[in-house]
């Protein structure tokens, strides 16, 4: 495929392969191309074209249709071009007589596994074809509900679903190995106040030979509330619980997408709020998520600085926004803010604290005892990361560069004067150590992070000051719910601190909304980390990873188990 192909010249190959093949739909959004199909030997050989063209699948949304305009269920692709700001979404209709079946594209995009088995759980669809028998319920919803339980189907009243849950018999299978493979079970309750999770250790003496993991301990059914008579306009409250250390990016993606429906974009000054926020959360995380490493390596001074620079951050976030992790700002057509935005405030606690972030992270990078315990620990190969479908900064750090801020830019990273600048003194580190993949790249990648955000926040608190007085006023324009886009979906995305959240969200008819799915960077990340603590032969020598070392590639990783689990 050439490279730096145009968004038109890409919309054109891509008409000029499906004509007479497929029917090309309306869709809101320029950056957006929307194709039907009702064949299953055509979805898959448009599955080849999109791999063919290096597209990365993004989503996969399952919906219950059947009482709309086709009478069917269906699902919505999502892919992503890999070098121009395009989106291709694929709705496809489960037609008889095979109403509850469809063709896999695992063949092609090994990332749908997660999704088909989440549709499985959630809807009862199933891949035909031997992928059938890889595909089974139990991964969201497992001993906790009854099976056949499908609450994402509408023919079940919400109350009915809960009695059903009440009715069901909730005792726990034993946890079994094969012979001669002992298992060591962890969790899912843990030792630290972290989320639940169960990690199955199949073990190799002190070496890890496989590792198994079942989530869904924090399922709450939060797409089910959504399409239990939750307004449009609403939705971000609900969007923020989906993953608490990424509530504003999660009410971002929400907003982007009801705004979308709305047809009211955001003022000047709420996008750029917007973005000031948005890189203030990857900021405070990311110092948490290295005070974390710190500590998981008995660095125990360097990780009790480091929180007290993240509670400094958190304090910011209290002053400026009214919250410590910055809910209740987002709204559908702008932001909400307790008072008048303090840039001193700002400026002068960043350059303090993160000043401080700096000295401490360089520290560290000298360690030759933090050295030894991260660098070639829990490696993923930018191959894995692109045959997985990997994303954000797990991505990023094995050298496979998406980010959709600037892949997808939008709102205040629409402004040519905020374009990434490669020569920034936060790309400097030595990219062969920061693309390895391993512990060391991911630590490494984070302080990039940090130091790019910085410079972003300082670009946009420039643009804030040349705003007028009345246009940093204007905050919020109140958007209104429009009929005729009754059953019209959106796409909203925002680049988040593990990596783009994504929202896909269907307008009901009364202001409601029908369908919301959450797509949180944790729920195709979760199978890198399996990968990378899988032995491997490296330079003609075994590659192991041992049980006491997994704590630390687990916490490089900092995976949403609520964010996955919904």
């Amino acid at each position: 495929m050439p490279v730096n192909l145009t968004i038109d010249a890409v919309r054109d190959r891509l008409a000029e392969a499906l004509a007479e093949r497929a029917e090309l739909l309306h869709s809101h959004s320029e950056d957006q191309v929307l194709v039907q199909v009702r064949d299953a030997e055509l979805l898959e050989w448009l599955a080849q074209y999109l791999f063919d063209e290096r597209f990365y699948l993004v989503t996969l949304v399952g919906n219950d249709e059947r009482e709309l305009e086709d009478r069917c269920f269906k699902l919505y692709y999502l892919f992503s071009h890999p070098t121009t700001d395009l989106f291709v979404l694929v709705e496809y209709l489960l037609l008889p007589p095979q109403p509850e079946t469809y063709p896999s594209l695992h063949t092609w995009f090994e990332v749908v596994s997660c999704f088909e088995h989440e549709i499985c759980d959630m809807l009862g669809l199933r891949p035909n074809g031997p992928r059938s028998h890889d595909v089974a319920t139990g991964s969201w919803l497992h001993n906790r509900y009854p099976e056949g339980l499908h609450p994402l189907r509408r023919d079940k009243t919400t109350s009915r679903l809960r009695q059903d849950v009440l009715d069901h018999d909730r005792t726990a299978a034993a946890v079994r190995g094969g012979p001669g493979a002992p298992i060591l079970p962890v969790g899912p309750v843990h030792a630290g106040i972290i989320e639940p999770g169960q990690f199955r250790f199949s073990m190799a003496g002190e070496a890890v030979n496989r590792l198994g993991i079942q989530l869904g301990y924090t399922h709450r059914g939060l797409e089910r509330l959504f399409q239990s008579g939750v307004p449009l306009l609403d939705g971000w409250w609900l969007a923020e619980q989906a993953s608490g250390d990424s509530s504003f990016a999660h009410s971002l993606a929400y907003c982007r997408a009801a705004e979308t429906l709305t047809e009211r974009p955001a003022p000047l000054a709420a996008e750029r709020i917007r973005g000031l926020f948005l890189e203030l959360e990857r900021i405070h995380n990311h110092v948490a998520d290295i005070g974390m490493l710190a500590e998981d390596v008995a660095l125990g001074p360097y990780a009790a600085r480091l929180s007290i620079v993240r509670e400094q951050l958190l304090r910011l976030n209290k002053r400026i926004a009214g919250h410590r992790y910055l809910r209740r700002v987002n709204r559908p057509g702008g932001v909400v803010l307790p008072g008048e935005l303090d840039v001193r405030d700002i400026r002068e606690t960043l350059d303090d604290s993160l000043g401080r972030f700096y000295a401490i992270a360089k520290r560290l990078q000298g360690r030759v005892a933090f050295r030894a315990r991260t660098i070639g620990v829990g490696q993923l190969t930018r191959d894995q990361a692109v045959r997985l479908g990997v994303t954000g900064l797990v991505a990023r750090a094995s050298g496979v560069p998406r980010d959709c801020r600037w892949d997808h830019p939008y709102g205040v990273y629409d402004d040519r004067g905020l374009g990434r600048d490669r020569t920034n003194e936060s790309r400097r580190t030595d990219r062969a150590e920061a693309e390895a993949g391993d512990v060391y790249a991911r630590f490494l990648t984070r302080v990039e992070e940090v130091n790019e955000s910085h410079a972003i926040i300082r670009r946009i608190l420039q643009l804030w000051g040349g705003l007028r007085k009345r246009e940093r006023l204007r905050l919020l324009d109140q958007p209104k719910v429009l009929p005729e886009n009754n059953y019209t979906f959106a796409v909203g995305y925002a680049e988040g601190f593990r990596g783009d959240v994504v929202y896909w969200l269907m307008q009901d008819k009364m202001t409601r909304i029908y369908r919301c799915k959450i797509r949180d960077p944790s729920i195709v990340n979760w199978p890198a980390l399996t990968e990378s603590v899988r032995p491997r032969v490296e330079h003609g020598r075994s590659v192991e990873t041992m049980v006491a070392d997994f704590p630390l590639v687990n916490k490089s990783f900092n995976l949403s188990y609520a964010g996955n689990d919904l």
